[in-house]
């Protein structure tokens, strides 16, 4: 698939539209949905069926994933559950993590491979449950894209290359290495390098790296301001479907604070719920607009993951199952055990 679009010289403006992107979602703190209970927000255990914290954090990266909790707040459905929510905003899975781990977020949101491993490593020492699914594949959702000039044009091509990721050992490049096994391409010489999304535009436009893994919006912005060159959609095949994403915390929150978790759920799933409707479809692009600084004239054409309604285990066992096929694990794993009901 060829994509055509903007010249070389419009990079400067490519470079200040993906850094405004990462600026606008740095920290958004959002409380209005708290006037709609009337009350304070308690962090104590509550009798009468009240959340035991109702202030939470949320530790995200800005993306088409995370669209439902934008319009969970705007609508009101955190606050109906009793929770007045923080965003905060990391660059990679990797801090997402890190947070989460240390305590410094409630719940966060990351990509399956990277929640499978950190459970690994913890070795029973920190264990970590998910709450809620976030996002599952489509194959327009992603693509691994090149400058326009670039003479690499099929997976082949990227024997050996540089290929930008915003983390290893993740979906990212779980879903390259798939993409070029199904072309028979080798993999064994790929140099991933770790960068932010808005790093890597810029950066294929000047040589740095060979080619991008890029997701939504980002595909589409690049596509419009940029004119890449789409090698390949890796989200097909195998992977079409596979779950990406979810949204995690600790076990110790999950035993202290059940009512907590509870409703978190609760709003996530309504949230999903209403994106399978073409008003919830249209306040998820809405949302984009408004919380990613997604051109308006984009939101309408950008390619949206599926939000699961229910986290299926069968589903998300494929995950580990390609993490230890492709060796970024060393053994087997069960996910269920991970899972809240």
């Amino acid at each position: 698939m060829i994509r055509r679009g903007g010249a070389r010289s419009g990079m400067p403006r490519l470079r200040r539209l993906f850094r405004t992107t990462a600026a606008v979602a740095a920290v958004v703190t959002l409380t209005a949905g708290c006037g709609l209970l009337g009350g304070s927000a308690s962090s104590e255990p509550s009798a009468d069926g009240k959340v035991e914290k109702a202030r939470v954090k949320i530790a995200i990266i800005p993306s088409t994933d995370v669209a439902p909790l934008w319009v969970a707040q705007s609508e009101g459905y955190f606050a109906a559950e009793g929770l007045e929510v923080e965003f905060v905003t990391k660059g990679g899975g990797g801090d997402v993590i890190t947070s989460l781990l240390g305590g410094d977020v409630d719940f966060a949101f990351a990509s399956y491979p990277l929640l499978v491993q950190a459970q690994q490593k913890g070795r029973g020492q920190v264990n970590l449950k998910i709450v809620a699914d976030a996002s599952a594949a489509r194959p327009d959702a992603t693509a691994v894209v090149v400058a326009k000039n670039s003479p690499l044009r099929s997976p082949g091509d990227l024997q050996g290359k540089k290929i930008a990721v915003t983390s290893t050992g993740s979906m990212a490049d779980l879903a390259v290495l798939a993409g070029m096994k199904a072309a028979k391409a080798d993999t064994s010489a790929i140099k991933f390098q770790q960068m932010k999304f808005p790093d890597m535009l810029p950066k294929l436009g000047s040589g740095e790296i060979d080619a991008a893994f890029l997701v939504e919006p980002f595909v589409s912005i690049a596509q419009a301001q940029l004119g890449v060159w789409t090698v390949f959609q890796p989200m097909v095949g195998r992977l079409d479907g596979i779950a990406l994403t979810g949204y995690a915390a600790l076990e110790k929150t999950t035993q202290e604070s059940p009512k907590t978790v509870a409703a978190f759920k609760r709003a996530i799933e309504r949230a999903h719920r209403e994106a399978s409707t073409r008003k919830g479809d249209d306040a998820i692009r809405q949302a984009l607009v408004r919380n990613a600084n997604v051109k308006p004239e984009i939101g309408p054409v950008l390619h949206l993951p599926s939000y699961p309604i229910t986290t299926d285990p069968t589903r998300l066992q494929r995950v580990p199952d390609l993490l230890h096929e492709f060796g970024l694990i060393a053994e087997p794993f069960d996910i269920k055990p991970m899972i809240i009901g």
